[in-house]
């Protein structure tokens, strides 16, 4: 299970120096994955809040029903857009409203597209 955590960790940092290096306010949140529900990384870039729950998994990453509600409750009530982050080889995104009828493995785009698909 530490094993898990730390790898899980890591590819939150790595999002986040990412996502740092263009310019947005990170927070990683404390206690993400646990019983509170908050996503796991929060970016602000000129008014835009991007949430996102990310999964450093070698397969394709799913979210459990009660997961994904409360991560679109979470989305929607504090006006973010919440995207699933996956890091097998390279980052992948998917917006959490298509996480039901996509797949991130055939659908997902890569951090540069989702720079232009959030216009930022």
């Amino acid at each position: 299970m530490v094993k898990k955590y730390k790898k899980g960790a890591r590819a939150e940092r790595d999002l986040a120096k990412l996502l740092k290096k263009r310019s947005f306010s990170v927070i990683r949140a404390a206690g993400s994955g646990g019983s509170i529900s908050v996503p796991d990384l929060i970016a602000i870039k000129k008014g835009r809040i991007l949430a996102f729950e990310c999964k450093a998994w070698k397969t394709v990453p799913r979210l459990k029903e009660r997961e994904y509600k409360n991560f679109l409750d979470w989305c929607k009530g504090g006006g973010a857009i919440g995207f699933l982050a996956w890091k097998n080889k390279q980052w992948l995104f998917l917006n959490i409203k298509d996480l039901k009828k996509t797949n991130i493995k055939k659908d997902g785009i890569s951090l540069n597209d989702l720079m232009f698909v959030v216009n930022v």
